[in-house]
């Protein structure tokens, strides 16, 4: 909800843009989905800490990132994109006291807004079908700390935090893309690709904790969020408006 009062706010300055630049060129605007999937080559996989009898895994699954966003174009091949996009990580945590049976399986999601900004350039193949490359960055806002907890036979408490101190809110990665897109002037623009990203911080530092009675154990660490995505972008078709219903008159 709170994602699509800031799309519904952002939409009328968005749609402005939909226009022709001081360069001549069109800016467009559209939507973007990235189906996030997890790398262990990017160290973004599997993640273990133990302290004592308690060991734990975090395993980041597929996430998806969605928004709006912004071509400006500078010519016919070279274009700069931004946006506002809600990004959704989901990681399933496996908890074990090592002295006992006891194990718990465990979910939770994190959320961050990004806001990125990359330099896109394109090669024409056809007449309608372009292969594209894009390096920039991104702005990330992680908005809150995530917990879940679980209590098996009423006495044994685990509880996963993903916490983001009041300092570490705002982060940045870096991002280089590459896909192929289709423009049609009636139709719009159809892209599809994939995006690596890094992330230059740890998403959020992992806590594990677990209680029984008195005795408590808990081990922590930071958690790496990079990854690849596959992307799909929508950009709605853009029409040179034409002559004016008003005509200036001869005093004018």
């Amino acid at each position: 909800m709170r994602l699509f009062k800031i799309l519904l706010l952002s939409l009328p300055t968005l749609l402005w843009s939909q226009a022709y630049n001081k360069l001549g060129q069109p800016n467009f605007f559209g939507f973007h989905y990235r189906a996030i999937l997890p790398m262990q080559q990017m160290q973004s996989g599997i993640q273990n800490f133990a302290d004592s009898v308690l060991q734990c895994s975090i395993q980041p699954t597929n996430g998806y990132t969605f928004g709006g966003i912004v071509r400006y174009g500078l010519t016919d091949l070279i274009s700069i994109e931004t946006g506002l996009y809600y990004n959704q990580r989901n990681y399933q945590i496996n908890a074990t006291r090592t002295d006992s049976a006891i194990s718990v399986e465990q979910r939770f999601r994190f959320v961050q807004f990004e806001v990125p900004i990359q330099g896109l350039i394109a090669i024409k193949l056809s007449k309608q079908i372009y292969a594209n490359a894009a390096l920039g960055a991104s702005l990330l806002y992680k908005p809150s700390s995530v917990a879940t907890y679980i209590n098996p036979y009423d006495k044994h408490e685990f509880r996963q935090v993903g916490l983001v101190d009041i300092n570490d809110k705002l982060g940045f990665d870096l991002r280089a893309s590459a896909g192929f897109e289709f423009r049609d002037k009636k139709l719009g623009v159809f892209y599809i690709g994939g995006t690596a990203f890094i992330q230059l911080q740890p998403a959020f530092t992992f806590l594990s904790r677990y209680q029984y009675v008195n005795f408590k154990q808990a081990a922590a660490g930071p958690v790496n969020a990079s990854g690849f995505g596959l992307d799909f972008k929508y950009f709605i078709p853009y029409t040179r408006p034409g002559q004016q219903i008003f005509k200036p008159g001869p005093i004018e």
